[in-house]
């Protein structure tokens, strides 16, 4: 192994085949579970790293003839674009979520391109990263034989001639793509620049989508982005339940936006998913879809699931089709106003939800809020200095007084489309939950209108619904999505689902 790690720059063929060999003599030998596992693991996982190059084989070595195996719960390693040990990557702050067994956890990279998006329409600008477990066996003198084991599919795999559990890293593939530098700024210009995001505006896969299990898609608040459910995705993921069942998409969304666009556009987007998974041969599982939003984000999933159905007629003097209106937002209008709520979305978790607004927001870092953002006057229902004739009284509240130029705005305490979504009828087929958070000021929230009960953003009374399924008051601050009490209550309603 030393005089491979010496050799790996300068003769990889070479470095390859001692690899190899380190990883044959390992199995060949005592097959301990401490040191010789170890050794294998390392030796594997570089082996598979220098054979593969996205396109098949990088370099052949010269003393081993290597197959790669298929199989039902085994990946393809031509289908990645770079597949690296997990054990190379750091990771800090965040708790690792692995398995011990046998084999080499790897991090398989799918790269953004736009051959990739044909083959995978829901690919992100930073790509997709999966867990995977690599693992060599040397059927006779000379060969070498590859599996690389779809670890999100399953935690065992026959090695050697009798099923063993296999060694898994579940964190690493994750947080690699969620701490690149290119996201990281996304969510705060998203809110006081949002026209230059909204062509990124969509659902993104956070994995490799698979048709057999459940969609999960996860929704972030005012001025973040997907990786602010680093924290809780990555604890979910040491759930085997839910490694099992479910799979995960994040929705980004400019914050800065009047709320009807990023609503339209992830009313479009799920039917969009719910389309292609069922291309892809999905059965039951992709009409059970489940939406988590945290923030901002609980209006996203709140407006999805309500129908606004003979609405606009009470908005707007004249039919949508005949008001002279920017394209984009004719289409946000017919898809939240004449469309139904979709009927494939069975669960919604509502994390520090404002339903009805937050005082912070009608102060004045509010005030400053919406002053700093810069909506394009494109993305307006009316353009400045034109009639607004066409706007019914509501409509008015909805449109002017409500303020709706931005997304700050609609977080105001009793905004008008606020109460005005929360009258809607909520889709009689969606099951939903409230995860609240209280920092303790609220006795422990034992009145609903306490003023204390907060978490120093959204109050109790603006987070609470009635008819929940369920409501879970956590000890937090406004980031809900990452206490320990709301993961467990989230594990909780995971397991539910797949129970009713």
């Amino acid at each position: 192994l030393e005089q491979a790690a010496k050799l790996q720059a300068i003769d990889g063929a070479e470095a390859l085949d001692l690899y190899l060999e380190a990883a044959e003599r390992t199995v060949r030998g005592s097959r301990k579970e401490g040191a010789d596992r170890a050794l294998y693991r390392h030796a594997v996982g570089q082996a598979v790293s220098l054979l593969h190059d996205g396109r098949g084989r990088e370099r052949a070595p010269e003393r081993y003839q290597v197959e790669i195996v298929a199989g039902r719960d085994l990946f393809d390693p031509t289908q990645f674009d770079t597949i690296e040990p997990a054990d190379l990557v750091k990771v800090e702050g965040v708790e690792m979520v692995e398995g011990a067994g046998v084999g080499a956890p790897m991090v398989c990279q799918i790269n953004d391109s736009p051959q990739r998006e044909k083959q995978y329409p829901f690919l992100n600008g930073v790509g997709i990263s999966t867990a995977a477990t690599a693992l060599i066996e040397f059927p006779k003198q000379g060969k070498a034989r590859v599996s690389l084991v779809n670890a999100r599919r399953t935690d065992e795999a026959l090695f050697l001639g009798r099923t063993e559990k296999i060694a898994t890293n579940f964190t690493v593939p994750l947080v690699i793509p969620m701490s690149k530098p290119t996201i990281r700024w996304k969510g705060p210009k998203g809110l006081l620049r949002p026209g230059g995001f909204i062509d990124q505006m969509g659902l993104y896969s956070l994995e490799i989508p698979d048709p057999d299990k459940i969609p999960v898609v996860f929704i972030h608040g005012m001025g973040s982005r997907p990786a602010t459910w680093l924290t809780p995705y990555n604890a979910l993921l040491g759930d085997p339940v839910f490694r099992e069942h479910y799979q995960v998409y994040g929705y980004y969304y400019p914050t800065g936006l009047p709320p009807i666009y990023p609503a339209a556009t992830l009313r479009q987007e799920l039917r969009r998913l719910h389309g292609e998974l069922k291309k892809s041969g999905a059965g039951k599982n992709a009409d059970e879809m489940v939406l988590v939003g945290h923030s901002m984000g609980g209006l996203m999933a709140s407006f999805q699931i309500r129908d606004f159905r003979g609405t606009s007629e009470k908005i707007f003097r004249k039919p949508i089709f005949k008001i002279e209106m920017p394209s984009r937002s004719r289409m946000a209008a017919l898809t939240m106003l004449e469309e139904a709520p979709p009927k494939f979305v069975k669960r919604v978790v509502f994390i520090a939800a404002p339903h009805r607004g937050s005082e912070r927001a009608s102060g004045w870092m509010g005030s400053l809020g919406v002053r700093l953002a810069r909506v394009p006057t494109n993305l307006l229902f009316y353009r400045p200095g034109d009639p607004i004739g066409v706007l019914t009284p509501l409509g008015r509240r909805l449109t002017l007084d409500a303020n709706p130029a931005g997304g700050v705005a609609i977080l105001r305490a009793e905004n008008p489309l606020l109460n005005f979504t929360l009258k809607q009828p909520l889709a009689p087929w969606v099951s939903y939950h409230s995860i609240i958070g209280d920092r303790g000021k609220g006795g422990g929230l034992k009145r609903s209108d306490d003023p204390k009960s907060s978490d120093g953003i959204v109050d109790y009374w603006s987070a609470h619904l009635d008819g929940a399924d369920s409501e879970k008051v956590v000890p937090s601050g406004h980031s809900a999505q990452a206490n320990p009490e709301a993961i467990a209550e989230m594990k909780r309603i995971f397991h539910l689902h797949l129970r009713e």
